[in-house]
């Protein structure tokens, strides 16, 4: 089944037909719309018995053949008129050995359950069965690369949004606003990466020698203008209960490595721009040393004391000096 998009494998051993059998009743029950299930049974060098209905022909089968038997597969199927060709809507696969395709156990596709479902027949399987946890550590070190990061949040967010008078409505129309604007405000090289925090946005551009001053260009643009145009977006009429007025942010340059889940970025960048972020006062960035290019702007170069990395030298830039 190449097209699912669920794939679960339990790696359970010493089942038999009847046990196979047990399991897929279960998972009939569970998703009801199926109308008919159609068993097969794989022999070594050869198939026993293919897309058989009638479970007494099956056990017949297995108990005839019970050395030769290498697995078994039951396909379900919404209509009781579907070919015994068609490829079904979901698939239950035993395999007592590991093959070239499939690892030993229990393996279970679906293009069609939600998450209850899935959790009904598993709740089956878990307390009927005895499956070993995987424990295998799961290690990916990431891809190194340099990136441009950017932290930008409101001031006095969490304090705001305690007031009896604002409701949830109200501040997630605050935040979808604040993440529109972030998003505009970088739209001429926008970022690789852009993350929610709460009420802050990560903006993160991966940087060559070819693109690294365009990058810094751009977010030092949108980062200028950020706070005058949050101001005038939060005088419309659709922030009639007000807002925090003020935003900050901070940036900083480095190396960092790239994840391929969820194309996700994880280094020191990132952690001083966030840090920065948090220490400088509204309407301000407070820019890392580190990133190329600041001395020609005419930016004030200033330190700051920052929580785990100690004192840092940094460049000062104001709103609407860029």
């Amino acid at each position: 089944m190449e097209s699912s998009t669920l794939h679960r494998h339990y790696r359970l051993s010493g089942l038999n037909f009847r046990d196979f059998w047990d399991i897929c009743s279960h998972y009939q029950k569970v998703h009801s719309r199926y109308r008919r299930v159609l068993y097969t049974v794989e022999g070594f060098g050869m198939t026993l018995c293919a897309n058989e209905a009638d479970v007494a022909k099956v056990l017949s089968i297995v108990a005839a053949n019970p050395q030769q038997i290498r697995g078994f597969t039951a396909r379900y199927y919404m209509s009781l008129n579907s070919e015994p060709g068609d490829y079904g809507n979901a698939k239950i696969v035993y395999m007592p050995e590991t093959t070239d395709f499939l690892d030993a156990g229990l393996h279970f596709f679906s293009e069609n359950d939600n998450k209850l479902q899935l959790y009904h027949f598993e709740d089956y399987i878990y307390n009927s069965y005895t499956v070993p946890e995987e424990i295998e550590a799961e290690v990916e070190y990431g891809l190194p690369c340099e990136i441009l990061a950017a932290v930008i949040d409101m001031r006095g967010f969490s304090a705001f949004c305690e007031q009896p008078n604002i409701e949830s409505p109200y501040t997630c129309g605050l935040m979808t606003a604040f993440y529109a604007m972030v998003r505009r405000g970088f739209k001429r090289y926008p970022p690789d990466m852009v993350k929610f925090l709460g009420d802050g946005v990560l903006a993160v551009w991966q940087t060559t020698s070819k693109d690294r001053q365009v990058a810094i260009e751009v977010c030092l643009e949108g980062l200028n203008r950020l706070p005058v145009t949050w101001r005038q977006i939060i005088s419309g009429p659709e922030f009639s209960h007000g807002a925090p007025e003020h935003i900050g942010s901070g940036l900083s340059f480095g190396l960092a490595s790239k994840l391929s889940i969820d194309q996700d970025y994880i280094g020191r960048p990132i952690n001083l721009a966030s840090r920065l972020c948090g220490l400088c006062p509204p309407a301000r960035t407070y820019i890392d040393i580190s990133v190329p290019g600041m001395s020609e702007l005419g930016l004030r170069q200033s330190s700051v004391r920052v929580k785990s990395f100690g004192d840092q030298k940094i460049w000062l830039m104001e709103a609407g000096s860029y």
